[in-house]
């Protein structure tokens, strides 16, 4: 079948995987306003993950986005690279995006942990970022070594596909100031470090235990945060406690970033 030629109708059919994680996306999106959740109660900050041991964040945090311009921008760019689905299958795509995510995961947090170390200390600890960017621009490094031996034209200029994403990287930062830099660096190592082959011990089986440890680490992060009681608490509030409750949170933070 002719993939890009197929009904509109069609097309998420023909790329469940990579529909599945969009609709996850957006249907994250809608509870967070449904219940009225503050971007300061799932975002990820080293203060919160680190140092408060609040470690369901950077799942949270990954999935969460500040505006529905800010999910349309990552969900059609996820959905612009939907064609690696059918060279890696459904189960490929989802083995890899997961792969992503913990990867991205870790390389931001040993950045900011670094970074806590410097006169950058309190916009570290303090800054929250939100967004699923960190997969996107991992995905995005990881088909750009794919197909390194192209060109991407940049307006301009051309550039080698390999080197694009940090081309993105700084035009995107150029653009919006207040998009995660630190973030979006992480997926592309995150990207690298899979496409060079780094990651290739992480057979099936070592994937499928990250993954149970991953929900056990979310769940136990939860039960033992102090700030999970809000989460969980927080649909049955009222208005003026959910406003109550964003102050307090927002008193605690410096600033949002997303991604």
């Amino acid at each position: 079948m002719d993939w890009n030629n197929a009904p509109v109708i069609a097309q998420p059919l023909l790329f469940p995987a990579t529909s599945l994680i969009i609709g996850s996306n957006c249907l994250f999106w809608y509870l967070i306003n449904r219940y009225g959740l503050d971007y300061g109660e799932l975002g990820s900050s080293h203060q919160l993950v680190v140092i408060e041991h609040q470690w369901y964040r950077t799942i949270t945090a990954s999935f969460s986005h500040i505006s529905i311009i800010h999910l349309f921008f990552n969900m059609s760019s996820t959905w612009q690279m939907k064609d690696v689905e059918h060279k890696i299958g459904a189960l490929g795509y989802f083995r890899l995006t997961f792969s992503f995510l913990i990867l991205s995961i870790f390389f931001q947090q040993f950045i900011h942990a670094f970074l806590a170390q410097t006169r950058y200390r309190d916009t570290t600890l303090h800054m929250i970022g939100v967004g699923y960017s960190c997969v996107v621009f991992a995905w995005m490094t990881w088909i750009s070594l794919m197909t390194s031996g192209d060109s991407l034209d940049f307006v301009f200029f051309k550039v080698p596909y390999n080197l694009s994403p940090f081309i993105s990287l700084v035009v995107t930062q150029m653009i919006i100031p207040r998009v995660d830099f630190v973030g979006h660096l992480s997926g592309i190592i995150a990207g690298y470090w899979q496409g060079w082959g780094l990651n290739s011990w992480l057979c099936d089986y070592w994937l499928t235990q990250v993954g149970i440890w991953t929900i056990i680490f979310f769940v136990a992060s939860m039960v033992w945060s102090g700030k999970q009681v809000k989460f969980v608490e927080v649909c049955s509030l009222s208005e003026d406690e959910r406003r109550q409750l964003t102050a307090l949170d927002s008193s605690s933070t410096q600033g949002t970033s997303f991604v």
